[in-house]
């Protein structure tokens, strides 16, 4: 794995926006759209998934993504089904720390008599078909024994915003998502991404003839100054600016400047006694 990277899931995601940006730029990405997984999965062996194929149809999946996503959801978080298929369906399970006392508190808990108790060990079994997750009988046991497997993406969500859905994979509430990218960073197998506007990055600059007709500012997250390993951050802006922007500009600067004419209106208007608060949001 290239070591710029933290995972091998960041590392295929690099891949797929650098083929598509390359085939945007050269206006090659129509006629070279279905050689791109090939190119990304040579094969004949895969190295990810069961067979190259399906490799290669998650790559696919990746591209429309790298493209917008689909034009029906507007979360910028989006599920890739066909790489959500490898992770246990979780839930409340019993550990081996039961001790098949026989007290059953977790079973008296069970509103759904969902709990039973092996004639031989004693210990207690979770019936999958009848258990809702409530988590009652995890509370009620006094030794821990029961756990709640959640999947690594539905731990990352602070909100609550993802459950398993009918076909298993990841479902993801949009009313609920606050679109923080918890989830994308933390799966495993790079099932949910977040949606690329490259497409109209590179259009905005083609169309300006890269600023020469009329300047293009590339505005930029503070965290850009840690976001790629072994360049500095001279030579992230450097490169940003030899796409075609016509410069570099940290997104903080706005709040300094809202801030910064904010103190001033106040001043002259001799209000001294406040408290200035501004952050990014002042933008929107």
């Amino acid at each position: 794995m290239d070591t710029r990277f933290d995972t091998s899931v960041q590392e295929l995601k690099y891949k797929v926006l650098k083929e598509v940006a390359r085939g945007l730029f050269n206006d090659t990405l129509l006629e070279e759209y279905n050689e791109i997984p090939e190119r990304i999965s040579p094969g004949p062996k895969s190295t990810m998934r069961c067979c190259i194929y399906k490799e290669r149809a998650i790559v696919l999946e990746r591209m429309k993504l790298a493209l917008g996503g689909s034009k029906e959801i507007k979360n910028i978080v989006e599920v890739i089904k066909i790489a959500c298929d490898e992770c246990p369906l979780g839930g409340y399970e019993v550990t081996n720390r039961c001790r098949g006392c026989i007290a059953h508190r977790c079973q008296k808990a069970c509103r759904k008599d969902a709990i039973r108790f092996d004639e031989v060990t004693r210990t207690a079994i979770i019936d999958k078909s009848k258990c809702i997750n409530c988590g009652m009988c995890a509370k009620a046991c006094q030794y821990n024994a029961i756990q709640n497997y959640l999947r690594p993406c539905e731990q990352a969500c602070k909100v609550k915003a993802i459950s398993t859905g009918e076909d298993h994979s990841a479902k993801i509430d949009d009313e609920k998502c606050v679109q923080c990218g918890a989830c994308v960073y933390q799966c495993p197998f790079g099932a949910i991404m977040d949606k690329s506007f490259i497409k109209e990055a590179i259009s905005i600059l083609k169309d300006s003839d890269y600023s020469k007709k009329y300047p293009v500012y590339a505005i930029v997250a503070p965290s850009i100054s840690s976001q790629f390993k072994g360049v500095t951050l001279g030579q992230v802006v450097s490169a940003i600016e030899k796409l075609g922007y016509r410069s570099v500009i940290e997104a903080a600067l706005g709040a300094d400047m809202v801030a910064y004419n904010e103190a001033k209106e106040l001043e002259e208007k001799k209000i001294f006694n406040f408290k200035l608060l501004s952050n990014l949001c002042y933008l929107h």
